[in-house]
């Protein structure tokens, strides 16, 4: 009975270490510098409305070479133009022979990729808009908290890195403690929390 009864314990005690263990929080490769600017860039989604004619705004994608094929007047780069520079372009390509003092508004509906995903146990899994300096903890939050059921020391983070794409597991309650800093986000990045085990 003796026997038996260590046995249990050291398999009790195993079963708790195991449920305690934390993961290296070092191996998970630092965020890359991404600066957020204004400026469009490959992939970003934009509606543009021409004034008066209907037929010749509507929405558009920057191509991999950094330009749209706008009606009437074809190729036209936009790399690094901001909203209010590139309604200025198109308003001077098309007031050039097409339309008499034509009033363009550019407005930008998506960029590529400047989000990061929250999905698993959280209030309101979803992805959400990336911002300069944004952690861990901090897209957590705006995915409305962990629910009952998550399980805080086994976050999965999904990140592309200079050696390709990895998954890491971080543990949020070491974060929340104080034992392991926040974490710095870079676009892309997706975090899963799984559920606790029972």
């Amino acid at each position: 009975m003796r026997r038996f009864s260590a046995w249990l314990l050291g398999v009790l005690l195993v079963v708790l270490a195991g449920g305690c263990f934390e993961p290296d929080h070092s191996l998970i490769p630092p965020a890359q510098p991404v600066e957020v600017t204004s400026g469009l860039t490959a992939g970003d989604v934009f509606e543009v409305r021409v004034f008066g004619e209907e037929d010749i705004g509507g929405t558009f994608q920057v191509q991999d070479d950094g330009t749209i094929d706008f009606p009437l007047i074809g190729r036209v780069d936009v790399t690094d133009k901001t909203q209010a520079a590139l309604a200025a372009l198109l308003e001077q390509q098309l007031g050039d022979g097409y339309l008499r003092s034509p009033h363009v508004t550019v407005v930008l509906t998506s960029r590529e990729n400047l989000e990061v995903s929250v999905l698993g146990q959280v209030t309101r899994p979803g992805t959400f808009p990336y911002a300069e300096k944004l952690t861990l903890v901090q897209a957590i939050s705006e995915a409305g908290g962990l629910n009952e059921l998550a399980h805080a020391r086994r976050v999965k983070l999904t990140r592309k890195g200079p050696t390709g794409v990895g998954t890491y597991e971080v543990s949020i309650k070491a974060i929340t403690e104080g034992r392991e800093p926040d974490l710095l986000l870079q676009p892309g990045d997706i975090i899963f929390v799984p559920l606790a085990p029972i």
